[in-house]
């Protein structure tokens, strides 16, 4: 039997469980090899049925390979991308931007599946929902939504708004969830006359000192 090098071996248990930490999964046998300056892939196996006897890490068969297993909670879940796409005004509609910023990993298990794009917010009209300015929307693409939902609305398709979606005896309105009143008229609210469309529904609010850390 080949020679195990006690402290290569411990090289090895070490990246493994680093990159675990890191990327919450296990390495495969190539990255090890290039890691641990090893050099083959059999070598790294024998390494590998070593450290499963010892009891040090587990293995499961995956193709006629031992792949390693990863510890339940160093795993993680599910994800989808999704894009940070620009700004929306929570007060009169002004001009979408839709110019992408950069794209963002959103867990399933906390967002779902969704198709989302992200929003930054800006304006006051929607403190009384936790919207801030600065704030990031986390918006599922629908051209649906229910009375009483929080909506970014298209308005003759180059405007957007951030508003509740409200009815005013038949017909639908924006309402801002701000109660800032001038001259006896609330100062946020939109009454579409023209073509309107629902963009999407704000999901989540990430709170500015939060979503610099995604």
């Amino acid at each position: 039997m080949k020679r195990i090098n006690e402290e290569k071996l411990d090289n090895i248990l070490r990246f493994i469980h680093n990159y675990q930490i890191a990327e919450g999964k296990a390495p495969n046998y190539r990255q090890i090899r290039e890691a641990c300056g090893i050099s083959s892939l059999a070598t790294v196996a024998l390494y590998i049925d070593r450290l499963k006897e010892r009891g040090q890490i587990e293995t499961d068969e995956n193709g006629g390979w031992k792949r390693i297993k990863t510890p339940d909670y160093l795993q993680t879940g599910e994800s989808h991308n999704s894009f940070v796409v620009g700004g929306v005004h929570c007060g009169p509609p002004s001009e979408v931007i839709e110019e992408i910023e950069s794209c963002v990993s959103l867990p399933d298990e906390i967002f779902g599946k969704a198709d989302h794009v992200l929003i930054h917010a800006q304006g006051p009209s929607m403190i009384n929902r936790g919207i801030f300015d600065g704030d990031l929307l986390v918006v599922r693409r629908t051209p649906s939504a229910e009375i009483g939902d929080t909506v970014i609305a298209l308005i003759d398709n180059r405007e957007a708004t951030c508003k509740v979606l409200e009815k005013d005896g038949k017909k639908l309105y924006l309402r801002a969830a701000n109660n800032t009143v001038k001259n006896g008229k609330r100062v946020y609210d939109v009454y579409p006359t023209g073509e309107w469309s629902i963009y999407g529904i704000v999901d989540y609010v990430i709170h500015a000192p939060a979503y610099d850390e995604l």
